[in-house]
């Protein structure tokens, strides 16, 4: 998974230079991609503003404010 998605982000010059953080924790790159496809896919997640369920998949903190909307961006880049 990471080698193809490596390449995608290479071939369409946004490459990844380092794994993205949130909460102080590294990404699980496949874990949020995983989580985003359970729910329905991007367009779904974002319809249905399920961003903050998404976080809370990959076990983030509950108390956090701006969760839903970071989960997104790094989503999203």
């Amino acid at each position: 998974f990471l080698v193809s998605l490596y390449k995608f982000m290479k071939e369409r010059r946004t490459p990844i230079e380092r794994i993205p953080h949130l909460g102080f924790k590294q990404i699980n790159l496949w874990k949020i991609y995983k989580a985003v496809e359970k729910l329905g896919a991007y367009e779904l997640v974002t319809g249905r503003r399920l961003w903050k369920n998404v976080y809370d998949e990959l076990g983030g903190s509950p108390g956090s404010t701006s969760a839903a909307t970071c989960t997104r961006r790094h989503y999203e880049r």
